[in-house]
């Protein structure tokens, strides 16, 4: 295990868990928390033992309660790093599959982040709100670019325009979270999603991923069929590990995947 000042990271077999420690203030970010996240997210792609992250908050009161207003009043400062919000919120070609396991509170930015991930598992006892509106802000930093494109224009906007709080069982209704486990099972099922990713070929997800996500920008489903516009699309087919994938079903085993 690994201890930052606002996080600590623990990694078994392929999954790193990224836990945010701010508890004190419902784990809100501050400027230093998201510079040493930003660092952290750099790092993670790096790990050649790292293959997918979860990423939660510490307690069970809140995955993320936003920016620290009370820091930005006691010091005068707002600032987040380039990468974004969490060090993690700008980034849109993140090589790794990330899951939010949200525990508790998500709200503006900590609801950012969680659908900044790539997928979220919701405790019982989850909530997710946008509430800058009220304080006279917009959630600019990603929950209302990506909200809409997670649940849809319509529902997206009743969240947005009200600022209402979201719980876990409505979430996994309108398609927000994938799955709503009890509090206390919470990581056990995100480790168990994530191992479930940790299995398939490293390479063959990180293609999955970008074209997935890069097809949402082309003009026309003709487009988004050509691969010809995602780099790593032969790379996977003519990988290694395409090969080994197919030995392994043939020879009834495991596949040993090397990323190659």
């Amino acid at each position: 295990m690994k201890q930052g000042r606002y996080y600590t990271l623990y990694v078994e077999e392929g999954v790193a868990t990224v836990t945010i420690e701010r508890r004190d203030r419902m784990n809100a970010l501050h400027p230093a928390a998201h510079h040493e996240l930003s660092d952290l997210f750099d790092a993670l792609p790096t790990m050649a033992d790292v293959r997918v992250v979860i990423v939660t908050g510490g307690g069970e009161k809140a995955f993320c309660a936003g920016y620290d207003l009370k820091d930005n009043l006691e010091t005068g400062v707002m600032e987040i790093a380039p990468t974004g919000f969490a060090g993690f919120n700008a980034r849109v070609d993140y090589p790794l599959p990330v899951i939010a396991a949200v525990n508790g509170m998500a709200l503006g930015g900590g609801f950012e982040l969680a659908l900044a991930c790539d997928f979220i598992i919701a405790a019982d006892s989850a909530s997710f709100a946008l509430p800058e509106p009220k304080v006279g802000w917009a959630a600019l930093g990603g929950g209302i670019q990506r909200l809409p494109r997670a649940v849809g224009m319509k529902r997206a906007m009743d969240i947005i325009l009200t600022g209402r709080t979201v719980k876990a069982d409505e979430a996994l209704s309108i398609g927000l979270v994938s799955e709503v486990a009890p509090q206390q099972d919470l990581m056990a099922t995100a480790g168990r999603w994530a191992s479930d990713v940790a299995a398939c070929a490293p390479l063959a997800i990180r293609c999955s991923k970008a074209v997935a996500y890069q097809s949402f920008d082309l003009p026309s489903l003709s487009a988004a069929l050509d691969i010809s516009h995602y780099p790593l699309a032969q790379q996977v087919m003519d990988s290694e590990d395409a090969t080994e994938g197919k030995r392994a079903f043939v020879e009834r085993r495991p596949p040993r995947w090397t990323g190659r």
